[in-house]
């Protein structure tokens, strides 16, 4: 079959990225299917120069392509689920959740209850308030791709912080061991799965800043 070379999978990439396609992940999808189609096309018997298929292409269907990008998204909040059902049974994963659990109860024994109730509160919201200013001083200052898988992945942080947020909330009537088992669990397990968003993070981002390289290279 009838391969683009690099130098024309570059022009479809700069043409999606001065068309507003900002996340490097979507636009990296959409040109393998753009490529894949006008590979289609010359391999069908089109001889026109690259440039006339591709500009006929996108007249018929740049805005399908740009503004009906549901299919993509819905790639990425698949590859998200995937990502965390692979990394929640790892060694790892169990020994943070671990660690944290015994720290808690360790500063439950130690601290005055202010203290300990200003601990679940602050961990979780550092944790999260870190990785959101992390993020954005890379990609606004340092002119990194941004990624719509990993942007994504803030909801889920969010609804983690939340619950931590609830747990703080609610934790000034627990002042009993046992109850204090099951706030130490919940908060325990909402960092482990900060960690675990906070690891995808960065393994999809080592990925695509890799992809988009290769691409870039093309």
């Amino acid at each position: 079959m009838a391969k683009l070379d690099k130098e024309q999978i570059q022009f479809i990439d700069n043409y999606l990225d001065n068309s507003d396609v900002i996340y490097a992940d979507i636009r990296m999808e959409i040109v393998d299917h753009v490529a894949t189609d006008i590979e289609s096309k010359i391999e069908a018997g089109d001889t026109r120069d690259f440039y006339y298929i591709f500009k006929d292409y996108m007249v018929e269907n740049k805005r399908k392509l740009i503004n009906d990008n549901k299919q993509f998204l819905k790639s990425a909040d698949k590859k998200i689920v995937k990502a965390i059902l692979k990394e929640l049974p790892k060694p790892l994963t169990i020994l943070v959740f671990v660690l944290s659990f015994f720290a808690f109860v360790m500063a439950f024994n130690h601290l005055d209850f202010k203290s300990f109730r200003s601990l679940i509160f602050l961990i979780p919201f550092g944790t999260f308030l870190g990785c959101g200013l992390l993020y954005l001083v890379h990609s606004k200052y340092y002119g990194l791709e941004r990624f719509s898988v990993i942007e994504r992945l803030s909801f889920p942080m969010l609804l983690f912080y939340q619950l931590s947020s609830l747990i703080f909330n609610i934790s000034h009537r627990t002042t009993e061991t046992s109850k204090a088992l099951w706030v130490i669990g919940i908060v325990s397990f909402s960092l482990t799965f900060l960690f675990i968003l906070i690891k995808i993070s960065l393994d999809f981002a080592k990925i695509y800043q890799e992809r988009f390289k290769n691409v870039a290279q093309l």
